[in-house]
């Protein structure tokens, strides 16, 4: 009887445990077949997964064809890829290959597409009946031509759909450059850029072509792709091609869009693109041209290599009509401050910031001065010796000062931010607390009062620009680590609110204090704690059993990348941490805070091929930065306010310009600085990447296309 007891215990136990495998089932957790659960151990794989979230043209590549409306068919879903994978797409020699839903013949039932836009009219459907009712071979160029003729309508997603519909084995080879093309049309027309790009360069692979029409088609789509994707050069090199096809078009009406992608460009992408263009003056003059504000801070001096630039290119279509601020230069040039007060504390808490950043501001103002440029007057005030702010600006009046730069206080910035208008433009060197509204859409924005500008070294800036980056590269669903310290916390906070508003997906958000934290935080970000938890109620339904458990935890395989906001020493700690956890395959984003300087020594390594944000200060080391290095070393631990001074001065002759011009910029040591609809200036740093311990330039992938 006690047997018979134990028999049915066992019995019980065991059917339990398959309920539970069951239910892991259903939760992505896959069970280990086994052939003898009593001798061996039973291997569970707690996979705590959930669908990733794909780009837009995936999801519309997700929707269902109803099958006389009472069954459906599910039509092929794209995976989401990591930067590597995305790479060998497109570098593949071959488009990729349909899936096994893809290639199936669909049932003549499937009449109507359904999606998140309006339903498609009753004749449209009725015509992709008829579609599927037609021969396999004729199908595919007729599923083509339809997908082509809703693509420019508001069905681009049943256009995206129907293009999943098509076998390309069977596909007449001299459609397959119509195929790539909408392909790629369908992708820009759904937010993906990216897989606009992949598109295209598997057409120039596979379908090259010397049509004029089609070479017109082709690359006014890769301009657009690269434009969306922040890819400037790639931008700027197929619109001057494409301004050159011998067509009806002017143009002359590229030229304001291909300066546009060439004032994003550094001075070494446009000198290599000098040495790379051949014969081609056009596109030689244009890289020329972009040169010109790069070479020369000074207004006057940009002028004088304008009018030489001019002589040397007479019958250039940029010379016809001069893009951006070019066309008023002379103007700009006659209206910059000859008379300038820095109004910065030189004592007390601030005292050492303070000067800092005037001598790097002087240190600039030199630097012109050897190069025979204009310089300003400069007057220098102590506000740390100041009772108030209108005692600065009625001694400012007093001195006939043009324009102050200064306060470096928050709070002080504060107080100027909340007047109507000020009796003297100021360029502050500080921040007001950034809210949500700064993402929100231009429309949204009020104009702010124009004679404040703010300028500073934000970590909501680098944040944005992350965000920007991983979603430009395939990320969609990322987790934010974060230290527990308020300038982490406020660059987590405004990526995250930007990473949304720009349609990605946050999985998780864990801060850590890196008291020997580190690995709790990552555990719960990746959901490794999770795991651990179902296992050990695995074991407990199997106790008794006689069945042994071994255990392997897997983390969640629903995130694409890492974004890190720590100090060096922590980062050292969650870099290796992630490699532990299983996620040493996802790429790994930072703000600069992650970086301790150059060192000869190993410490690094654990920071192995994290991604982050830089001055070019710091990176590329100008010679203003290595002449300031050698006079103060004692002092580099105010290197970044070196060069925020040093921009001061680069950047007040051009506010006008930045105001008037909203694509312009300046190119300076923290950045490339342009100013918003609210009168901050939005800085785009350098990337750079640790590789073997040491830092190398990390330009985003297809940056040189």
């Amino acid at each position: 009887m006690t047997k018979h007891r134990t028999y049915i215990f066992r019995i019980i136990s065991m059917a339990l445990g398959l309920g539970l495998l069951s239910a892991c089932q259903q939760q992505n957790i896959q069970p280990s077949n086994t052939k003898n659960t009593q001798k061996e151990a039973i291997v569970i794989d707690l996979d705590l997964t959930q669908s990733p979230k794909v780009t837009t043209a995936a999801k519309a590549q997700e929707k269902t064809v109803d099958q006389e409306q009472t069954h459906s068919t599910t039509i092929a879903t794209a995976a989401p890829v990591t930067i590597e994978e995305n790479l060998e797409i497109l570098l593949s020699p071959a488009p990729p290959a349909p899936s096994p839903e893809a290639a199936a013949i669909i049932p003549a039932s499937a009449i109507e597409l359904h999606d998140d836009g309006p339903l498609l009219p009753a004749e449209l459907n009725q015509d992709i009946q008829h579609i599927y009712q037609s021969p396999i071979a004729k199908r595919q160029a007729l599923l083509l031509s339809m997908a082509q003729e809703l693509l420019p309508t508001d069905y681009a997603q049943a256009s995206a759909r129907l293009l999943t519909q098509i076998e390309l084995e069977l596909l007449d080879p001299a459609l397959l450059g119509d195929y790539l093309d909408t392909q790629a049309a369908a992708a820009l027309k759904l937010d993906d850029s990216f897989g606009a790009i992949v598109w295209l360069h598997q057409a120039q692979l596979l379908s090259p072509t010397t049509e004029p029409l089609i070479l017109q088609q082709r690359l006014t789509l890769k301009a657009c792709a690269y434009e969306q994707n922040g890819l400037a050069l790639g931008a700027a090199k197929a619109l001057i091609q494409l301004s050159q096809l011998n067509h009806s078009d002017d143009s002359k009406q590229y030229n304001e869009r291909i300066w546009r992608a060439l004032t994003q460009l550094s001075p070494n992408q446009l000198n290599q693109q000098l040495t790379q263009s051949g014969k081609d003056s056009i596109a030689i003059a244009w890289y020329e041209l972009a040169l010109v504000p790069l070479r020369h801070h000074d207004l006057d001096r940009q002028l004088q290599a304008l009018e030489q630039w001019l002589q040397l290119w007479p019958d250039h279509p940029a010379a016809y009509k001069l893009p951006g601020a070019l066309a008023n230069l002379a103007d700009l040039s006659a209206q910059q401050p000859k008379k300038v007060a820095l109004a910065l504390p030189l004592q007390g808490r601030l005292g050492k910031i303070g000067q800092a950043v005037v001598d790097g501001f002087m240190a600039a103002r030199f630097q012109a001065a050897a190069e025979q440029a204009t310089v300003p007057d400069i007057k220098v005030y102590d506000t740390a010796a100041m009772q108030s702010l209108d005692e600065l600006y009625a001694m400012a009046q007093t001195d006939q000062i043009e324009l102050i730069i200064g306060p470096l206080d928050k709070n002080k910035v504060v107080q100027l931010h909340q007047q109507n208008s000020l009796s003297i433009p100021t360029l502050a060197l500080n921040y007001t607390p950034i809210e949500t509204s700064l993402i929100a859409v231009d429309d949204d924005f009020s104009l702010p009062q124009i004679t404040l500008t703010q300028f500073g070294l934000a970590v909501e800036d680098e944040a944005e620009q992350i965000a920007r980056r991983g979603l430009s590269e395939g990320h969609q669903r990322v987790v934010v680590l974060h230290q527990d310290q308020p300038w982490a916390i406020r660059a987590a906070q405004h990526f995250s609110q930007t990473w949304a508003h720009l349609g990605g997906d946050i999985a998780s958000q864990v801060s850590f204090s890196g008291a020997g934290d580190h690995s709790n935080a990552i555990t719960k970000a990746l959901l490794i704690d999770q795991s651990h938890s179902r296992a050990k109620s695995l074991k407990n339904i199997l106790a008794g059993t006689g069945n042994r458990v071994k255990f392997e935890p897997r983390r969640r395989q629903d995130v694409d990348a890492i974004v890190l906001f720590a100090l060096p020493a922590d980062g050292r700690q969650v870099v290796p941490t992630l490699a532990f956890h299983y996620a040493a395959n996802l790429p790994v984003y930072a703000s600069h805070h992650i970086y301790q300087g150059p060192t000869s020594s190993n410490r690094d390594r654990d920071l192995e091929n994290v991604i982050f944000t830089e001055l070019p200060w710091l990176l590329d080391q100008p010679p203003i930065q290595q002449q300031i290095s050698a006079k103060w070393p004692e002092r580099m631990r105010y290197t970044r306010l070196f060069a925020l001074g040093v921009d001061a001065y680069r950047l007040f002759p051009r506010l006008e310009q930045l105001r008037a011009y909203t694509e312009s910029r300046v190119h300076g040591v923290t950045g490339q600085l342009q100013i918003n609809r609210q009168g901050r200036i939005v800085s785009q740093n350098s990337w750079a990447q640790f590789v073997k311990g040491k830092v190398v330039p990390a330009p985003r992938y297809l940056e040189q296309p």
